[in-house]
């Protein structure tokens, strides 16, 4: 089941429950963080990205269950992918796969990117499963790549090319 998702422009409102998902244990391990995060120093991160498009996820009784963002890279049209589902009992419900459409749509129609790229962990088999569902081709394994807990992993690096992503929109709308 799909549930529908609305996508809002990040703001300092989104900030607290933000942190509070950033410093839970497993959305640490996933983007590989060290040291606390505090509302300050997360707001800091944000101000000093624009070229970093930023929404808040939220379901259909205006709840903010997650966030998305695209950090744009203009000179080669190309932007780079995040989106994660903080809160745990909004996870499953479709709430990512609404926000990926959404996000992509917004990169490629409105920002008109060429390309737009992610990692997963090589563990992360749902969200390999929703990534290659929507178009999403595998090119290549960075071995070793993110140091955490003491140990290694290894993440694979996916892309979608502006094409691939409007051949993919069209025979889903037909």
């Amino acid at each position: 089941m799909t549930e529908t998702a609305t996508l809002r422009p990040y703001g300092p409102e989104h900030d607290a429950t933000t942190v509070r998902w950033l410093d839970s244990g497993e959305l640490r391990a996933t983007f590989g963080f060290r040291g606390a995060i505090s509302v300050e120093s997360h707001r800091r991160w944000v101000e000093a990205s624009p070229d970093t498009y930023i929404w808040a996820i939220l379901d259909t009784r205006g709840v903010h269950c997650g966030n998305t963002l695209l950090h744009v890279n203009a000179r080669h049209c190309s932007g780079y992918f995040q989106m994660y589902i903080g809160e745990p009992a909004a996870r499953g419900r479709g709430l990512g796969e609404t926000a990926l459409r959404l996000t992509l749509a917004h990169g490629f129609e409105t920002l008109a990117l060429h390309r737009v790229w992610l990692h997963t962990f090589a563990d992360n088999l749902a969200a390999e499963a929703l990534y290659r569902k929507h178009g999403f081709v595998l090119e290549g394994i960075e071995r070793d790549a993110i140091q955490a807990d003491g140990r290694f992993i290894s993440q694979n690096r996916w892309s979608q090319l502006a094409d691939e992503w409007r051949r993919l929109r069209e025979r889903s709308e037909s």
